[in-house]
């Protein structure tokens, strides 16, 4: 069994470990661990498993981090993003606050850390993959939609249940959604509240496949888990590639090229300061 390497709480910005160990993160919301034959993927795992893996503040803060220092951190070619034990994340800790209302109609939603989280994750550079060994909820789900790759078990589930506590969807899940799976589908997931499985999920296009005959003990970082077939598949097809890691320049230059299209007034000030 590895080694889980501590780091402190108040040590919010400590740099991504470059050793193999595992290591508790920031805050203590998340673990990460190196894999790959180049060291150049990191494994990140949500780790608040007496609560399902739900999203505090503190979890979001710990993404926000580990997006900003990958996105610059050139021995880093890749994410990919699991839970701990039996859930993937049962969406956001609705013991935490998060959900106060709030004046100007949500305008402060993005620079809360849930919304800053949301932010990051839309903007980053490189390849980000979800391995779901188990349910996802809430924004455990609407971020699949937003990663380049997800792989599940059939252990997986797929719930978006925002009507029910009266929420309107984040993370743009109205629109990619619709993009994915139709409107009529993304309404019944949506409106209706419906739980898919991993099978629907695959036949709707939310994962890219089901992998049969992983670890079922529920520690992310064992060598049979479905987060290290995932880096195997990755270091397997892409990153062992000739120009395997070019992949997040050409995704750094391709993000650059929305951001002018979104943008093009302050992207015309910027060229011209």
């Amino acid at each position: 069994q590895e080694d889980v390497k501590l780091t402190s709480r108040k040590a919010m910005a400590l740099p991504l470990p470059h050793s193999r160990g595992i290591h508790s993160f920031g805050r203590g919301t998340v673990r990460i661990c190196r894999r790959g034959t180049g060291n150049d993927i990191v494994v990140v795992a949500l780790w608040r498993p007496r609560v399902k893996n739900a999203v505090n503040d503190d979890m979001y803060l710990d993404m926000i981090d580990i997006l900003a220092q990958s996105s610059h951190d050139s021995s880093i070619t890749a994410i990919v993003l699991t839970g701990a034990e039996s859930y993937f994340s049962s969406g956001a800790d609705l013991k935490d606050g998060n959900f106060e209302s709030e004046d100007g109609r949500g305008r402060d939603t993005l620079h809360r850390p849930a919304g800053r989280f949301m932010m990051a994750l839309l903007a980053f550079p490189k390849v980000i993959v979800a391995a779901v060994q188990g349910p996802a909820v809430g924004i455990g789900f609407t971020l699949l939609l937003h990663c380049d790759l997800c792989l599940c078990t059939e252990q997986a589930t797929f719930w978006a249940p925002f009507t029910r506590i009266a929420l309107v969807p984040e993370l743009c899940s109205s629109a990619t959604f619709i993009e994915t799976i139709g409107l009529s589908k993304a309404n019944e997931l949506l409106l209706l509240g419906k739980k898919i499985d991993a099978k629907t999920a695959l036949d709707w296009n939310i994962c890219s496949q089901i992998v049969g005959g992983c670890d079922q003990s529920g520690n992310p970082f064992h060598e049979n888990s479905l987060a290290s077939v995932a880096c195997q598949q990755l270091d397997r097809h892409l990153l062992s590639l000739p120009l395997g890691g070019k992949t997040s320049q050409v995704s750094e230059s391709w993000f650059g090229f929305m951001h002018t299209l979104l943008h093009p007034t302050q992207t015309a000030h910027k060229r011209s300061l």
